[in-house]
């Protein structure tokens, strides 16, 4: 099977993965690359490893979440939420080195698609549900799996390129929902560092960031960055497009939320966590733009963002252009 493999992102051990080149990817890589998800136990990634690519946000083919509707909510994670995981897999319970078992921390997604009133969040939020009951044992997936090396063919992969889809249950799924909330899928696929972002979507930055992300024909796109000593990375999600990438962010109970208006006049909210995890969203015109601060520096140390360092940062964000 073909797959996105930049949505599709392993566990932490190594915190990035290398793209598949052949046409059919095994069943077990599937199921490896997605385990739910990246840094679910608030692992930090080894000092070694490679520069931090796409660790917090990522896909999943097969998720378990609750799906939550908080109207009336205009901003804010509330707004966002597809609510709470309680299905943890017995193979990804984390075992420490004398074979005890650690206590799950609570896990709550959150739309990087848009608010709660918004039909991209409402189609992800139907797919997430979908997804939380579908295929669990993997033998929809391993059967296919065997047809796809059989014959040699990903009937799926040619219109569902970007999406991990392997059943004619889940090729209907989307199409109902495409057809529903009136949506596209996403084409053409492409990666870069700063200087193809800057060719392809003009001056996202009014300082100087470093980074590298991928990004689709329609202008969806993530983008994994360093700009004075924030990590971070930044999503953005078109309007009319089906997305599936969510970010688990915890309890976000234990957020402080805000909204600020940048210094083009531009409201953004921003969510702050007291372990230095942010959550930063704007609900623009023309797509719904999140940043995934992340709670250590370029060397991985440990590092808890004040309130003027994360205003600083959207206010060296060109939002205009996004």
């Amino acid at each position: 099977m073909q797959v996105n493999i930049r949505d599709l992102m392993e566990n932490i051990e190594d915190s990035s993965v290398d793209l598949e080149e052949s046409s059919v990817v095994s069943s077990e890589r599937i199921k490896e690359l997605t385990k739910m998800k990246i840094n679910e136990y608030g692992i930090k990634p080894k000092r070694n490893t490679k520069k931090l690519v796409t660790i917090l946000i990522a896909v999943a083919v097969v998720s378990a979440v609750g799906i939550a509707a908080y109207a009336g909510i205009t901003h804010g994670l509330e707004s966002q939420t597809f609510g709470k995981s309680t299905w943890v897999p017995e193979e990804e319970m984390p075992v420490g080195e004398s074979g005890e078992s650690y206590i799950i921390p609570e896990r709550e997604y959150i739309s990087l698609q848009g608010y709660v009133d918004s039909p991209e969040y409402q189609a992800t939020a139907e797919w997430v549900k979908f997804e939380d009951g579908y295929d669990r044992d993997f033998s929809i997936l391993n059967e296919y799996d065997a047809e796809c090396k059989r014959t040699g063919v990903d009937v799926y992969g040619e219109k569902y390129p970007y999406y991990g889809i392997y059943s004619q249950e889940m090729a209907d799924k989307v199409d109902e929902i495409l057809a529903k909330y009136n949506l596209k899928v996403h084409t053409g696929m492409a990666d870069g560092n700063y200087e193809l972002f800057r060719e392809r979507f003009g001056e996202i930055w009014t300082a100087d960031v470093i980074g590298a992300g991928y990004f689709y024909d329609d202008g969806t796109f993530q983008f994994d960055a360093t700009y004075k000593n924030i990590e971070f990375q930044i999503r953005r999600c078109m309007r009319g497009y089906f997305d599936t990438v969510y970010l688990n962010v915890g309890n976000i109970d234990s957020y402080e939320q805000w909204t600020y208006v940048t210094k083009d006049g531009i409201p953004v909210n921003i969510a702050m966590s007291a372990d230095g995890r942010a959550i930063i969203s704007a609900d623009l015109e023309n797509s719904f733009v999140s940043l995934n601060v992340l709670p250590w520096d370029s060397d991985l140390n440990e590092v808890v963002h004040t309130r003027e360092e994360l205003e600083d940062l959207v206010d060296h964000i060109n939002f205009s252009v996004l």
